[in-house]
């Protein structure tokens, strides 16, 4: 099935204080939403709309592992996120709170700090921008049972309710 969305492209060691910086945590979601990519740039953080792809370098995710810059994916509707390489922790907390993140199989070939508008084939696992393509790895079983459950919590949840029965 193929999908028209915005890739917002990003470089190599990108932290989680450029993702999501410090001065905007905060239990009134509205304002750490705001935060989101404000590290990177003024205009994707007020634009990025639900639907939208992040696609990143090597080493994404990097620096302090917050849960709450992971959670702001979530938030804002981040369909998919993908990279050469992520940080473990920041990988984690993604996959933890249900938000779709893979390995790219190929370079990206799109310059970083860009706006691409792409079209996602989720099942060939490919984005296409005019005549360049990126393929990315499926997650493994365990991981694709996480996020079809929207994170770890509602996965343990249908869990204990299946033990119940």
């Amino acid at each position: 099935m193929n999908v028209q969305t915005t890739a917002y492209i990003l470089g190599d060691n990108i932290s989680t204080d450029q993702i999501h910086p410090p001065r905007y945590f905060s239990l009134d979601m509205e304002f750490m939403m705001q935060g989101f990519m404000r590290g990177i740039s003024d205009a994707w953080s007020e634009n990025i709309v639900p639907g939208s792809i992040i696609i990143a370098g090597d080493n994404f995710g990097c620096g302090s592992s917050r849960e709450l810059t992971a959670q702001v994916f979530r938030e804002r509707g981040i369909s998919l996120v993908l990279a050469t390489s992520f940080a473990r922790i920041f990988y984690r907390n993604l996959i933890n709170l249900g938000v779709p993140a893979c390995h790219l199989e190929t370079p990206c070939p799109w310059a970083p700090e860009a706006v691409q508008e792409v079209v996602h084939d989720a099942d060939a696992r490919t984005i296409t921008a005019g005549s360049e393509t990126v393929r990315y790895q499926a997650p493994s079983p365990f991981v694709q049972r996480i996020i079809a459950a929207g994170g770890v919590i509602p996965l343990i949840d249908v869990l204990f309710e299946s033990a119940d029965e």
